[in-house]
């Protein structure tokens, strides 16, 4: 085995340093691209292997490729971990730690960081860049292409309500006792609809919550939190409850 190599107890060397550290550890040198090496000829090794093995040595490398694949797996989404969370302090414009990434990890940390401050720009600010030249943007033709359906089935029912116009106008008008049994009928509609609007509400309640602990940063599908102790905030129900079952925070009742 050359110094280029690794062997399984590098592997698991650089994984157990990767998940004991806050930060991103420092790598041996071209890393990735001597692991790929590793377990492709593991790989071939193991594809020579009639199945069930036939010996020790055969056994061995077939869990030996086993578990270097899955460590591998483990460690990349580590690591990418740390690549996006940093991403998201960065576009914050907090200084973030960067020294023991590899280039295209850096790249990836800017690339992301970009995007957020792009789509935080946009969604507070409506500031956008144009496109260049002849790109397409796949929401605006398939908004095009709606609008051109919608336009066309317009037109039709224009057609068809002039159609029953003409059709009515030798029709005498309904009576009251007819409007008001539609008006009876579509009662029980209107109080259907305001259930589901009470229920979406109660979804979506919220709770006031006194944070008497620090709470790591997190993100939800709506909004990013940094909650510190002695924050009073409003939280949605279901984060809150969370919070209060880790001790981290307790209700306010008012």
């Amino acid at each position: 085995m050359t110094e280029d190599e690794l062997n399984y107890d590098d592997i698991v060397d650089v994984w157990e340093r990767e998940k004991d550290s806050a930060q991103p550890c420092a790598l041996p040198k071209n890393f990735y691209e001597r692991l790929r090496n590793y377990i492709q000829e593991l790989k071939e090794q193991a594809e020579d292997i009639e199945m069930p093995p036939k010996d020790k040595r055969e056994k061995r490398i077939q869990k030996q490729y086993e578990r270097v694949k899955k460590i591998a797996d483990h460690f990349f989404k580590e690591r990418q971990k740390k690549v996006v969370l940093a991403a998201y302090h960065s576009s914050l414009g907090e200084k973030v730690n960067t020294e023991n990434l590899i280039d295209r990890e850096l790249e990836l940390l800017e690339e992301i960081s970009d995007l957020l401050t792009e789509l935080k720009d946009l969604m507070f600010y409506g500031e956008y860049k144009p496109r260049t030249q002849g790109e397409v943007n796949p929401e605006e033709e398939r908004v095009k292409e709606e609008g051109e359906d919608t336009s066309k089935e317009s037109s039709s029912e224009e057609e068809e309500k002039q159609q029953e116009g003409e059709e009515g106008r030798g029709q005498e008008e309904q009576s009251p006792e007819v409007e008001a049994t539609e008006d009876q009928e579509a009662s029980p509609q209107k109080d259907s609809e305001q259930n589901i609007v009470k229920q979406e509400a109660n979804a979506h309640e919220e709770l006031l919550v006194h944070i008497i602990e620090d709470v790591p940063p997190f993100v939800d599908v709506d909004n990013a939190y940094e909650l510190r102790k002695e924050d009073v905030v409003t939280l949605q129900e279901d984060i809150a409850k969370v919070l209060i079952e880790r001790g981290k925070a307790r209700k306010v009742k008012l």
